[in-house]
């Protein structure tokens, strides 16, 4: 199959190197405004890999870049799925893309159908590995009663006294808004950073500072893990220091999405934010650190209570030797990879947009442990 990659940074970068390699890829076209990291990532990988300059705002022209390619592999900024996904319908391709974009794409559902496409919309790290995860536990429970996911990515640097280990505006933005979980079967908003605790991560990772934040598994899980689950919600890593930073960045305006007038001309104060601080692409080897995905599932088999805990992880310095990036990255990067080869090899038969839990979840798992992502499980009595 022909695939259409487009985003090239760190996260598209890993993506990259994994379908490159792959027996079923016919051809990679890697898609960006800015082609700089493209051309050098197509050099590097020779062989079956072009170069196209593509405007994810633009639909007509990105239909155009499209058309030829069986699957589009979007690893640009969220707020751009919407005119990927009318494009890749428009020219008859498969869709992956790695996080909400604002809009609620899972309505797009029918569309998808009735053209017989598949559109796999946020398959990453989390949401995306951690989805799969819970679909893994609730397949061998009766009942679901809580689903808890935990990501417990952190970094060290003398050179950056703060750093975003995936996309700044996103991580920021996420930080910042109120969160939301599912409780007692209904979704609740909460303030930002609440629910502090100190998180036991295994290692390489060890304990870390969480908070609650709005997440796609808290919207996705609840309808479509089913069981009869009561309880969802996501906790972020965040270490003091940080969270310090970010609650005055965002008490002094440097948070806010809308314009200001700046010597005559306008500008958005969290873009100026994301492009003063480093950016992610540029993180690999220069920070100390690991990434961990975890997912807690509690629920009843056969009578019995239990809770089936999976995690992935990796430190900074183990994914910059294999692929010179971060280790968030890497897991990202390459929880979409395993979705795309999911896509390309035909282990996805349905059609439609639809949620990574919606997967079967060992074809998945086994893909990722091919990628190089090894998933540990345990199951324990409560």
């Amino acid at each position: 199959m022909k695939v259409l990659q487009l985003g090239v940074g760190a996260i598209g970068t890993v993506v990259a190197r994994h379908l490159t390699g792959h027996r079923a890829v016919e051809s990679l076209t890697l898609g960006d405004m800015d082609t700089t990291r493209a051309d050098r990532l197509a050099r590097e990988l020779k062989g079956r890999v072009s170069v196209e300059r593509a405007d994810a705002a633009d639909p007509q022209a990105l239909a155009r870049v499209i058309k030829g390619h069986g699957l589009v592999v979007s690893a640009v900024l969220p707020k751009y799925n919407e005119a990927i996904m009318k494009a890749t319908l428009a020219a008859g391709a498969d869709l992956l893309d790695l996080s909400a974009g604002g809009d609620d794409q899972l309505a797009h559902d029918a569309e998808w159908k009735r053209a017989g496409r598949t559109a796999l919309h946020g398959m990453g790290e989390d949401p995306g590995i951690s989805n799969v995860f819970a679909r893994w536990a609730a397949d061998r429970l009766d009942v679901v009663e809580a689903i808890r996911v935990r990501d417990g990515e952190y970094s060290t640097s003398e050179e950056f006294p703060l750093a975003c280990l995936f996309s700044t505006e996103t991580f920021i933005e996420e930080a910042i808004s109120p969160a939301t979980l599912f409780e007692n079967g209904q979704w609740t908003t909460i303030p930002a950073f609440s629910n502090r605790e100190v998180y036991p991560f295994p290692e390489p990772v060890g304990p870390q500072v969480i908070y609650n934040m709005s997440h796609e598994e808290v919207d996705t899980l609840p309808r479509y893990i089913g069981k009869g689950v009561r309880f969802v919600d996501f906790k972020l890593a965040v270490p003091d220091d940080m969270q310090k930073h970010l609650v005055f960045l965002d008490r002094i305006g440097m948070t806010r999405r809308d314009t200001v007038r700046v010597r005559g001309g306008e500008v958005t104060p969290l873009s100026v934010l994301a492009a003063v601080l480093p950016q992610p692409a540029d993180l690999g080897g220069r920070i100390q650190g690991a990434a961990i995905i975890l997912v807690e599932v509690d629920g009843t088999k056969g009578g019995r209570r239990v809770r089936h805990v999976l995690y992935a992880s990796m430190t900074h310095d183990e994914a910059f030797r294999r692929m010179k990036v971060t280790a968030t990255a890497f897991l990202t990067g390459t929880g979409a990879a395993a979705g795309a080869v999911a896509l390309i090899t035909g282990k996805v038969k349905t059609r439609g947009v639809i949620p990574p839990e919606s997967l079967e979840a060992d074809p998945i798992l086994a893909i990722l442990e091919e990628l190089g992502v090894a998933t540990h499980r345990t199951e324990n009595a409560l």
